[in-house]
């Protein structure tokens, strides 16, 4: 029986009977789930939609046809549909696939992803493409239950009715986000998916064409084609037929005959169709099925540690909570990803998961302030570049004490260029009013929140730190009262100033240094702004290196360079950090020596900057 080795691509699924097709699900599934547990990845979410995968390909011509993944952490099974079986062991690791669809990797990755709500508007665009050229195309967006009520999404969604495009909204309605669903949509969803009159039909339509022979598949398709009609009269898809769309579902997303019968009903229709799919993560691997958001996305074999950077924080955020009743503490859709959790089941009450909108939670957030209370944003530095303009608009512009303690901050390893957090410093640096802190360990972690509570009680506070799990030993903490920037380690011959965990790669970098006769001083640069002025004067007196985990353009280094140049200082300064691109996926520790932040990379670099040594890398 043909299997997945002698799969080429898509059109091979055509060969395929429906008992082979299923063989085909279930070796899948099983391939998923031994690479995400050997490479690490997004399980649950790919397991959910093995089948719903095979029946995309099976009735959209890819690569001409657009197959549209909303986030993009679903799309294992399109990878392995699609010629990319041979290198699918190299999955998240350096130089292998990425975790997510990338146009440089397939043809039939029609459209990046990464973040949430893309996949209903790039499919709008390249439907409106296809008119203007005078073309037929069809488009269609897989779309989680959980991203579906992103902003993004929406917006595209209340276009796409009206446009009368043939573009299939396929929601994937699996419960779940990364956690669990929260709002007015995922209860509308609910009621859709147990509606009794929808059970009852689906059993009684289930035992009548089981007594039915075999007649053929093109009646067995038209009886699944009345199947699904059926379910639209008994099942009220109202809301989404407000908005212009034909509405068929809920489907059992694990039944494929009935999926491949949907999805050609729904292409046929040649206009704007939401075609409502139930599915479960996890599913075929039990603790999946059974802790689906711990198995969201895992990490490599032997990678797992007990604590990290996040949790450090929510445990932290939940001690302040105890003492302090006006803390409240939002997410958006990730409650055990930064940690919030630990708030959560302390104070259930002053807790609030807000769906993927984190738009949405930094104005929540500055109105909770502006009422009174101390408000905490937890978000991944990837996710927050959304509510840039909340930050500076509805948060910085009233002077809200809004705090944003932003993890995965810096390099995030496998999952590469789009969960990055490289870009923070850039887009905070320089919004008014706000204060800004990396520490360089998960204690300096825990000092900056309780400091940044009592000594900054008017004033909107950003908090960034690493992803990471915590190990290895980490610079002694000074307390915030004593000084603003420790000095890590004594030397006149240059200062190299650091961010965050680069502070580590400092000290080593200065051990390298003396090896070769020079004396460099290590300051632990954990405020970042308002920047210390009176620090950076004495500091300014000896060559000075900044590090950090940002790009180099608006980074912590250049708001260094302009501190200096508008005091007139004529203070030689080298700003080691990354550079003006994106960094793929692979281990953390090969993206820092990628980018020339190791600490051997370090020292060679300021040897030359000093003129002892070539400056190569």
């Amino acid at each position: 029986m043909p299997g997945l080795s002698e799969l080429t691509g898509p059109r091979d699924l055509r060969r395929l009977n429906m008992a082979q097709l299923n063989a085909l699900a279930a070796e899948m599934r099983a391939e998923i789930t031994k690479t995400c547990l050997e490479r690490g990845g997004h399980l649950s979410s790919n397991l959910g939609v093995v089948e719903l995968s095979i029946a995309l390909h099976l009735v959209y011509d890819a690569p001409r046809d657009k197959i549209l993944f909303d986030v993009g952490h679903q799309s294992y099974a399109h990878k392995l549909l699609t010629g990319r079986f041979g290198g699918f062991a190299s999955l998240r690791t350096e130089g292998g696939l990425s975790g997510f669809p990338l146009r440089s990797e397939s043809e039939y990755d029609a459209f990046g992803a990464g973040h949430a709500g893309t996949a209903v508007a790039a499919a709008l665009g390249f439907a409106r493409a296809a008119r203007i050229r005078g073309e037929t195309l069809h488009c269609a967006a897989l779309v989680g239950d959980g991203s579906f009520m992103n902003g993004p999404n929406i917006e595209a969604v209340n276009d796409l009715g009206q446009s009368k495009l043939p573009v299939v909204v396929v929601l994937n309605d699996n419960e779940m986000s990364i956690s669990k669903n929260v709002g007015g949509l995922s209860r509308y969803l609910a009621r859709l998916r147990t509606r009794p009159s929808y059970q009852h039909l689906k059993k009684k339509t289930k035992r009548l064409l089981d007594r039915i022979p075999i007649l053929g598949g093109w009646i067995e398709r038209f009886l699944l084609f009345w199947k699904g009609i059926a379910r639209y009269v008994f099942v009220n898809g109202a809301f989404f037929s407000s908005l212009g769309f034909d509405y068929l579902g809920p489907v059992d997303g694990y039944d494929l005959p009935g999926l491949i019968a949907a999805l050609n009903s729904a292409r046929e229709m040649e206009r704007p169709v939401l075609l409502h799919v139930v599915t479960k993560k996890g599913k075929g691997y039990r603790p999946a099925e059974e802790q689906p958001e711990a198995y969201h996305g895992i990490p490599p074999k032997g990678a797992e540690k007990p604590i990290s950077y996040p949790n450090t924080a929510g445990l932290a955020l939940a001690e302040l909570g105890r003492q302090d009743p006006s803390i409240a503490v939002l997410t958006a859709a990730m409650p055990g990803g930064t940690g919030a959790e630990a708030f959560a089941a302390a104070f259930p009450d002053r807790f609030f998961d807000v769906g993927l909108a984190e738009e949405s939670a930094v104005t929540q957030g500055a109105a909770l302030a502006a009422a009174g209370l101390r408000p905490y944003f937890m978000v991944y530095s990837t996710f927050l570049q959304r509510g840039y303009d909340q930050i500076l608009h509805d948060v910085a512009l009233q002077g809200l004490p809004l705090t944003l303690l932003i993890s995965h901050a810096g390099l995030v390893g496998e999952d590469g260029c789009t969960h990055n957090g490289n870009f923070d410093l850039s887009f905070l640096l320089h919004v008014p009013g706000l204060w800004v802190f990396s520490p360089s360990g998960p204690e300096e972690l825990k000092t900056l929140l309780f400091w940044a509570r009592k000594s900054i009680p008017g004033a909107p506070v950003a908090i960034r730190y690493a992803k990471g799990a915590i190990d290895g030993d980490f610079p002694a903490v000074t307390p915030m009262e004593e000084v603003t920037w420790p000095r890590l380690r004594e030397g006149q011959d240059c200062t190299l100033l650091a961010v965050g965990e680069l502070c580590r790669e400092a000290l080593q970098a200065a051990k390298l240094l003396q090896a070769e006769g020079i004396e460099a001083a290590v300051v632990n640069a954990r405020q970042l702004a308002p920047l210390p002025m009176e620090a950076l004067r004495l500091l300014a007196k000896a060559p000075l290196i900044t590090l950090e985990e940002n790009v180099l353009e608006g980074g912590f280094g250049s708001s260094v360079l302009l501190a200096l140049s508008r005091e007139g200082a004529e203070t030689r300064t080298l700003c080691l950090g990354i550079g003006n691109g994106f960094v793929a996926h692979a281990p953390r520790r090969r993206q820092i020596e990628l980018c020339g932040l190791d600490s051997a990379s370090v020292a060679r670099r300021v040897l030359g900057f000093l003129g002892k040594a070539p400056e190569g890398r």
